[in-house]
Parts: C-alpha cells; sequence; structure tokens
C-alpha cells in the first residue's frame, strides 16, 4: 500500500508540476483531481477518509474571500482605488512608489491575483496618457503584489492554506510579517529604478489625462463597507472567538443576499477550479500521510517537528 501511495503522490506532483504532457490534457487541477481519484480506487483511502481529510476551512475562507472580491470586482473598486491613487502622481519616481505601496497593501487584504488583474489595465492606461513605458511600472507591479500578500493570511491561497492548518491569529500574522514586506517594497523600488535608470533619469511632471472607467458607486456602498467590517473582524476574530472562515462566508453572504449585483453573476466569477485543485491536494497529501511516508519524511527533516507546518 506504501508503494500505491508514493507511486500516486509522485505521478500527481509530476502532473502538477508539467502541465504539458503529449497526448494528455492535463493541468494542476486535474492532476490534484486524479490524485485523489487514485487514493481512493486503489485502497489507499475509503471514501469517507477521503472527505475528512479535506480542510473545510481553507476552502470555506477561499469561497467567501471569492464571492466579496467577485462583487468588488464587478462594482469597479479596484479599477477605482488604483486610478484615483496613481493619477495622484506628479513625478515618475511618485508615480512608481504609488504603484508599489498601493499593489503591495491591496495584496495584503485582497487576493493578490484579482489585484494583479484588475490594476494592469489601469496601470497600462494611465503609462500611455502620460506617455510613459509600462513596463518597469508592471514588472514592479507584479513583485510587489506577491511582497505584499505575505503579509495577511488571507493574500493569497497559499497563505491562506498556512493560517488555516497552523491556527496562527490573524494579527499575530500582520504583525510578524509586515516589517519585512515594506521592506521588500522599498527595495522593489530600488531595483526596478536601479534596472530602468534611463526611464528614472529625467523627473518630469507629469500630468494625466481623464479616462473614464465603470464604477457601480451605488453597489459599492454597501459592498465596501461590509468589505471593511470582514477585515476589521479578521483583526480581532482571536478575541472575539470568532473563525475567520466564518467571517468571510457570514461577509460573502450579505453582499449576495443584499447586494445590488445578481448572485448567479457573482457565483459564476467564483475560481471553482482553484477549489478543486486544494480538495484534491489535501486528500492526496493525507493519503501519503497514512501510509507513514510523511512522518518518516518529517522525523529525518531537522527544520521542524511540527506536521502541519511541513504539510502546509
Amino acid at each position: 500500500m506504501t508503494t500505491t501511495a508514493v507511486i500516486i503522490f509522485v505521478i500527481t506532483f509530476l502532473g502538477i508540476i508539467y502541465t504539458r504532457l503529449p497526448k494528455v490534457n492535463i493541468d494542476r487541477p486535474s492532476a490534484a483531481f486524479f490524485g485523489a481519484v487514485a487514493m481512493i480506487l486503489f485502497g489507499v483511502l475509503t471514501f469517507e477518509e477521503a472527505v475528512q481529510a479535506i480542510d473545510f476551512n481553507t476552502i470555506a475562507l477561499l469561497l467567501g474571500m471569492m464571492i466579496v472580491i467577485a462583487v468588488l470586482e464587478m462594482d469597479g473598486f479596484f479599477t477605482f482605488i488604483a486610478e484615483k491613487t496613481i493619477s495622484l502622481s506628479k513625478s515618475r519616481n511618485q508615480l512608481l512608489i504609488i504603484i508599489v505601496f498601493v499593489t503591495g497593501i491591496a495584496s495584503a487584504f485582497l487576493v493578490n491575483d484579482a489585484v494583479v488583474l484588475l490594476f494592469t489595465p489601469v496601470i497600462i492606461q494611465i503609462c500611455r496618457s502620460a506617455k510613459l513605458n509600462p513596463i518597469p511600472y508592471l514588472i514592479a507591479e507584479i513583485l510587489s503584489s506577491n511582497i505584499g500578500s505575505a503579509m495577511t493570511i488571507t493574500g493569497n491561497p497559499q497563505n491562506i492554506l498556512i493560517g488555516m492548518q497552523s491556527g496562527i491569529p490573524y494579527t499575530f500574522f500582520l504583525l510578524h510579517l509586515l516589517p519585512i514586506s515594506l521592506v521588500g517594497m522599498f527595495l522593489i523600488v530600488v531595483v526596478t529604478k536601479l534596472f530602468f535608470r534611463r526611464e528614472f533619469n529625467s523627473n518630469i511632471h507629469l500630468v494625466f489625462q481623464e479616462d473614464e472607467f465603470n464604477y457601480n458607486f451605488q453597489s459599492m456602498k454597501f459592498s465596501v463597507p461590509i468589505f471593511l467590517v470582514i477585515v476589521i473582524l479578521f483583526f480581532f476574530h482571536h478575541t472575539l472567538d470568532l473563525s475567520i472562515p466564518l467571517i468571510a462566508l457570514a461577509g460573502a453572504s450579505l453582499i449576495l443576499i443584499f447586494g445590488k449585483i445578481k448572485p448567479s453573476k457573482v457565483i459564476k466569477e467564483v475560481d471553482w477550479v482553484l477549489l478543486l485543485f486544494f480538495a484534491g491536494l489535501f486528500i492526496v497529501v493525507h493519503g501519503i500521510e497514512k501510509v507513514g511516508v510523511l512522518n518518516r519524511f518529517i522525523e529525518n527533516t531537522p527544520i521542524s517537528n511540527n506536521l502541519e507546518g511541513i504539510v502546509s
């Protein structure tokens, strides 16, 4: 049984790593799903064990945040924040600094993929209107999004997994990751200016043309306060004895029921593929854990004696 579990585990992760195989339609979610089903079919896990292996706290938090972010995206909230803050820039240096820190901070409280996808068109339009090369600013945006998302448990799916598996309080996580993240964002500004020194040599005064973006302010009047309440409750969840996933789901349900956007439209924007990927991954890892391979690996790994930390 151990050999079977190891083979399934290896094949699954090869499928996750190498998503382009000849004559095989495979991607990361399908590889994880295949591995999960194989663990059950070959008797490594029973169906009940597979279901119990799924960390529904992680899935619930991801789902709740996806719904909230989908509504904010449809409202034009991301575009509004990006346009209003970036257009405050009066020079190339200011533009770079604002892009880096606004992107980084936004990515800390919203899933970073959404921030990059929605900030990028705004940055490109603003650079075009100011007749600037957008490449340095886009590279800085991507790097800052990754660095900034490390600040909080809700910054990216990986942090959500780590936070739910470890049980680290939201504020504790932020306080320990905030300093290094801010240093990282500062270094992004410095390195970007070094690599693109010609772009920043002439510190001209920037004048932005007014661009037309679509904002649903009527919907934002409800969705933005709900989002802010969610973030505030995240900070005090330990004191209030509330689980982070419950806070996210409660906020998401309020936005769905009382919001101005049809729930069916919002549900379509949820990344169900990512949720499937995580569910499959939980089952595959539990299979390898059950046969003892993971425990033997941990015993021979000096970096930690914490099983949840290694799995995360």
